[in-house]
């Protein structure tokens, strides 16, 4: 998920392009949470990676009919369900980032270390509890995102 740091790095980056961003800095540096305000101001400007990516999946899932959307805001806990549905989403998660400018900053938010990591657990010790803690991170993730549209 995004942290303040990165949005401290996004905000410097709208400021050198002239935009004001002082009072979001401010309420930034003033909360112990990430304030969804500032989420929502950095998207209104400059769209986030991550929100384009679940908005393409919820896109792919309304048209193409694509599994990934729906399994993933559901919380699926059969364990091949929420294995295959990982690995999709991080098969996606490399194909929506071959054509971005920061791609080293959409996979971080996007938790494609997480899901690797976790895939690469249950690979060696059959634990599928780690796999449906993530799944139910990556759904928090996309609702806030999805709120600040």
């Amino acid at each position: 998920m995004i942290k303040k740091t990165d949005c401290i790095l996004l905000l410097t980056e709208m400021q050198e392009k002239g935009i004001n961003v002082t009072k979001q800095i401010k309420h930034l540096m003033s909360s112990s949470e990430l304030p969804l305000e500032v989420l929502k101001f950095i998207n209104d400007n400059r769209q986030l990676d991550l929100l384009g990516f679940y908005e393409k999946m919820r896109f792919n899932y309304n048209k193409k009919k694509s599994n990934l959307y729906i399994n993933i805001v559901k919380e699926i806990e059969e364990p091949q369900e929420v294995l295959t549905t990982l690995s999709a989403m991080l098969t996606q998660i490399l194909l929506y980032s071959k054509n971005l400018e920061n791609k080293h900053l959409f996979l971080k938010h996007s938790r494609a270390e997480e899901i690797t990591r976790v895939l690469n657990n249950y690979f060696k010790t059959f634990n599928i509890t780690n796999a449906i803690r993530l799944m139910k991170l990556i759904k928090a993730d996309l609702k806030a995102l999805e709120s600040i549209k």
